[in-house]
């Protein structure tokens, strides 16, 4: 299993913005820089946490965005769902019926699969940015 590199530049930002006070407004070329982010990822990226509610954005020559909650309430979850959407298994989580068998019973790997996906929420879920940012330096 991988996340999506959009993904990972998406919580390089969250990072960055928890290293600041709140409400102070970064420029996403300032992100890219000091996250290593290619700046044409950031635009959408911005976007969709924005959309999420995790992320503010202010436009104009002294816009930028800025975290929507302090980073102890965002959780690594939120971010990397907002990005690559729900995580799942194996596509019978999705589609529920998928690996039925002709007598109505789930396939036999089901519940590992789901149980698993489960595990990996709570361990997302467990995280905070303010664990993430108190971690990695400025």
């Amino acid at each position: 299993m991988e996340f999506s590199r959009q993904a990972d530049y998406a919580v390089r930002t969250i990072v960055e913005l928890s290293h600041r006070p709140e409400g102070e407004l970064l420029h996403s070329s300032e992100i890219a820089l000091n996250r290593d982010i290619p700046e044409k990822y950031l635009p959408t990226i911005i976007r969709t946490l924005a959309r999420a509610g995790i992320i503010r954005t202010f436009r104009g020559s002294n816009g930028g965005v800025c975290l929507n909650n302090p980073p102890e309430d965002i959780t690594l979850r939120d971010v990397v769902e907002a990005i690559d959407g729900p995580l799942l298994m194996n596509r019978c989580q999705l589609q529920p019926g998928e690996c039925r068998r002709e007598n109505g019973d789930k396939c036999n790997i089901h519940d590992f699969w789901e149980n698993m996906a489960e595990d990996i929420l709570k361990e997302l879920e467990e995280v905070d940015f303010s664990e993430l940012a108190s971690e990695v330096s400025l």
